[in-house]
């Protein structure tokens, strides 16, 4: 199978391609490489793999670049809140438009099989009910509702889309990210000893970063098509926060301000009965993130790199001072 991954160089794309080359499969990427090529280096003498450094905004690149495949995997995204908010202009080019865009593509080239990354934070604040892919979406954020709108839009454009809601994702990768909850509360324990839990009664749906690319395997090999919760495990985020101090020991300071006020327990049985389950728990995400940080893989999990919302802030002021001089 010949598959184009867009985002392929970020936290779950360098997964994903590095399961499916495994598999002999070819992989073509197409990704701007914002958050730089270093998850990607080692795949670059694969004869089965391509790199096209491009923005998917271009589409002139893009169509090139979907020529001859045989399956698209979506999963270019500026990825949450914060980071889609520093500009939302650009925000919703890349996460709605250029989706739609890429759906419509599709039809043009004839590539019957595309895979879209979504979000289980399109869910918003339902804290009484099980969600279930047939529940209300609630957005309540920037963010969430450019994801829900792209599923609109890629429901009407493309014949038999697969749409894979994930949870929140946790777990090591070749790009690694710290502005995720269970990494940085990893990371947070075993570096200075306390974490800070804002609320805590909030429910959320987890998801190894391994999992997550095992589920977009599983749908190609399957042909699945349709929508799907993609999680592992429901806890609130003070349960999260006492299974890093049980196995770090560190403290936990609980404040009362609630800074994000999602709130949801998603059910994943609509996907578990295709045959896929999530094999990772957290604690084993939180063993792997430790070990990471033993052995020198991770030397200061506060560098800007491990972060979007840093980088993208960075390149938002930098093209700002650009910006300004031509002006």
């Amino acid at each position: 199978m010949k598959i184009l991954v867009t985002g392929g160089g970020g936290y779950l794309g360098s997964i994903f391609c590095r399961k499916m080359l495994a598999k002999g499969h070819k992989v073509r990427v197409l990704d701007a490489l914002w958050y730089g090529n270093e998850s990607l280096e080692e795949l670059s003498n694969n004869a089965d793999f391509e790199l096209v450094q491009e923005d998917i905004r271009n589409l002139v690149t893009t169509v090139s670049t979907m020529k001859d495949m045989d399956a698209v995997v979506h999963l270019a995204s500026i990825v949450g809140m914060p980071a889609s908010s520093i500009d939302p202009i650009a925000s919703e080019e890349v996460n709605y438009l250029a989706t739609k865009n890429i759906a419509e593509l599709c039809q043009l080239h004839e590539i019957e099989t595309f895979v879209f990354a979504s979000t289980c934070s399109i869910y918003g604040s339902q804290p009484n009910t099980v969600i279930t892919e047939k529940s209300k979406v609630s957005p309540m954020d920037f963010y969430a509702t450019q994801k829900y709108l792209s599923e609109k839009a890629t429901h009407s454009v493309n014949r038999s889309p697969l749409i894979l809601r994930f949870g929140t994702l946790f777990g090591y990768s070749p790009r690694m990210r710290f502005d995720l909850v269970i990494n940085l509360f990893t990371a947070q324990a075993i570096k200075e000893g306390k974490i800070t839990v804002f609320g805590g009664k909030q429910n959320r749906p987890f998801l190894h970063v391994d999992d997550a690319a095992e589920s977009i395997v599983f749908g190609l090999e399957k042909n699945l098509t349709g929508t799907y919760n993609v999680i592992s495990e429901n806890f609130t985020l003070l349960q999260a926060a006492e299974k890093v101090s049980k196995i770090t020991g560190c403290e936990i300071q609980i404040k009362s301000e609630v800074e994000d006020e999602r709130h949801y327990n998603v059910s994943a049985d609509k996907l578990s009965l295709t045959g896929f389950s999530a094999s990772k728990k957290l604690d084993d995400g939180i063993k792997e993130i430790i070990d990471a940080l033993s052995d020198g893989k991770i030397n200061d999990f506060k560098d800007k790199k491990y972060s979007n919302y840093e980088i993208l802030l960075g390149k938002h002021e930098t093209d700002e001072i650009i910006r300004k001089r031509l002006l």
